[in-house]
């Protein structure tokens, strides 16, 4: 039985990485068009806008192919992605939630700030947190936790926060990924998130979490594309940030800090609490322990994770060699320059706002001389660094053209930003309608539901989510790393300390309603203090604060009566040492 099964199992494999094969040249070939486009002297508007409308019909496409209305595909991709593939797609999700963190990548240390915590909280979910949510067989973590501590106040709350986490995510992702391509072909906002909210919706609706994973390996594979050619491209022409000009990352920093392009003040203190805040965040963010889910068992989702960090270090460098790059090349040509005389791509840049100079978006030389005349300055006086302002986030999609690498550079770029924001969107969604659909609305009914309408709702929850992030993306009313930034900084404040009283034999369910609430309380209290929520410095204080404050809540209470019920021994024994069969069956599953 066993050579039969691991037969089986083989030729499934090979079906796999068939289908995969299939994918990556239909990929690859049409770049290699797009590309030829850019050598024939195609309108290089056109060629621009080829790959990144390319990728996102493509992504819509293969999500939809993947539907399905089996729940155990839908919820859990049939437990049987292996861990090669879902660990490369819990990457590019993190990279997805670090893209619009990116100068502080490209300025920052990697032992603390947003890389040092992005690390240690890839290395949580993938040491810890991944294989026991798989070993325990539950769809999400929230429904962990909710299993774990099942009073009805308690069960919502968990659920209520990671919905609104998940959701916060979904929106950023719609955002980042409308956001390129205005940024990049300065088309109409409106047709932009009309297109993105539909694909999300595709991708993440028919197929739920076994279109979510393999959309997200596929984003990261056009995501190592797209930031890596113009990465070695620097690489091999000894530009910055290689080369003997080479320049130190202090450097870099004071350049973005100059261009408004950098949200904290970067001494020891506020690093040391944005890796904190981001490891606490990481490690509980619904959406990207979702890849753990669909492995094919504990130690499959423990070899994802150390796939995982090896791929977020990757796209990591990728990302911020790009922006170290597009930065200091930004520098170099405009900066002691005349306004009037700088490079076409500046002047192209500007006029889709990712550059602005003196306040003002300048798509010629004669915008930009009078936007310098109208601060005070004089005809033909160079640019200070603190006349030029840009959207750090966005700065990397204009590499191409102050390196004059070719349109076909340009919109592959592009493509790989919008790829990551897509499966982050999808992700988001997925995560959501688990939370609301099956934790939430399924689990209080009883489990009466049929399958059939148990999806339906779930799909109707997603529906929504996705039109209200398509409005929101059309009207520019968020900024995607904000958004970011409070969904990680609620998993850290009100999440993070019911995970860690899941696994104390003592804590009950008003322990961790405790928490909740203390973790609330303290997040909005140094909210409230220092009063600007989009400071990245005070939403990381807010996060650690409200943590704290939950955990010595949860401690408390706990401490203030006799030991843990006899439910709560039982699961953390069959959890931590048993074989963690603590859920119970699924319908349908």
């Amino acid at each position: 039985m066993a050579e039969i099964s691991d037969d089986v199992s083989l030729r499934e494999r090979e079906k796999l990485d068939g289908r995969i094969a299939f994918t990556v040249a239909a990929f690859a070939l049409a770049f290699a068009f797009v590309a030829l486009l850019d050598r024939v002297g195609a309108p290089l508007t056109f060629v621009e806008a080829v790959s990144p409308y390319f990728t996102i019909v493509a992504f819509a496409a293969l999500g939809a192919m993947l539907q399905s209305m089996r729940v155990s595909l839908y919820y859990a991709a049939g437990r049987a992605v292996p861990f090669e593939y879902a660990g490369f797609a819990t990457a590019a999700l993190v990279a997805g939630v670090i893209l619009p963190f990116a100068p502080q990548l490209a300025a920052g240390s990697w032992l603390l700030g947003v890389a040092g915590g992005v690390f240690a909280g890839v290395a949580i979910i993938g040491c810890y947190l991944g294989p026991m949510l798989r070993k325990t067989g539950a769809f999400s973590f929230s429904g962990l936790l909710a299993a774990r501590f099942p009073s009805l106040a308690t069960r919502l709350g968990v659920i209520a926060l990671a919905c609104a986490s998940s959701a916060l995510v979904a929106l950023a992702g719609e955002q980042s990924a409308v956001d390129v391509l205005v940024g990049l072909l300065g088309g109409g906002r409106n047709f932009a998130a009309a297109v993105v909210g539909f694909a999300v919706l595709l991708i993440a609706g028919p197929g739920g979490l076994l279109g979510t994973v393999w959309i997200a390996a596929a984003a990261g594979a056009v995501a190592v594309v797209g930031f890596g050619w113009p990465t070695l491209t620097l690489m091999l022409r000894g530009a910055p940030p290689f080369g003997d000009s080479a320049v130190a990352a202090r450097d870099v920093a004071a350049r973005l800090a100059d261009w408004g392009a950098l949200t904290h003040s970067g001494g020891f203190g506020a690093e040391l609490a944005t890796a904190l805040a981001f490891m606490l965040g990481i490690a509980t963010l619904a959406p990207l322990l979702a890849p753990a889910v669909a492995t094919q068992s504990a130690r499959g989702a423990r070899r994802a994770g150390f796939t995982a960090f090896g791929w977020t270090f990757v796209f990591a460098f990728l990302i911020a060699t790009g922006l170290a790059g597009a930065a200091l090349s930004l520098a170099r040509q405009s900066v002691g320059q005349p306004p009037e005389r700088l490079p076409d791509a500046i002047y192209a840049a500007s006029a889709h706002r990712l550059v602005t100079i003196c306040g003002a978006a300048t798509p010629d030389p004669a915008s930009a001389h009078r936007a310098r005349t109208s601060k005070g300055g004089t005809t033909g006086a160079p640019l200070r660094a603190k006349d030029i302002r840009v959207n750090g986030a966005l700065l990397l999609t204009g590499l191409p053209g102050f390196e004059h690498m070719g349109a076909a550079v340009s919109g592959l770029l592009a493509s790989a930003q919008i790829a990551l924001a897509l499966a982050l969107a999808a992700a988001g969604l997925q995560a959501f309608g688990t939370a609301l659909g099956h934790e939430a609305i399924y689990r209080l009914r009883g489990k009466i539901d049929l399958t059939s309408r148990r999806l339906i709702t779930t799909r109707l929850a997603l529906l929504a989510v996705a039109a209200a992030g398509s409005a929101a993306s059309a009207l520019d009313l968020f900024d995607p790393r904000a958004l970011i930034a409070v969904a990680l900084a609620l998993s850290a404040a009100t999440t993070a300390p019911v995970a860690a009283l899941a696994l104390w034999p003592r804590a009950d369910d008003r322990d961790a309603l405790f928490a909740l609430l203390g973790g609330l309380v303290g997040m909005a209290m140094v909210i409230l203090i220092v009063g600007n929520p989009r400071d990245g410095d005070a939403l990381a204080g807010a996060a650690l604060t409200g943590a704290a404050l939950g955990l010595a809540a949860g401690v408390g209470s706990a401490l203030s009566r006799p030991a843990g019920s006899p439910h709560a021994q039982s699961f953390v024994a069959r959890l931590v040492r048993g074989d963690g069969d603590v859920m119970e069956p699924e319908k349908g599953a």
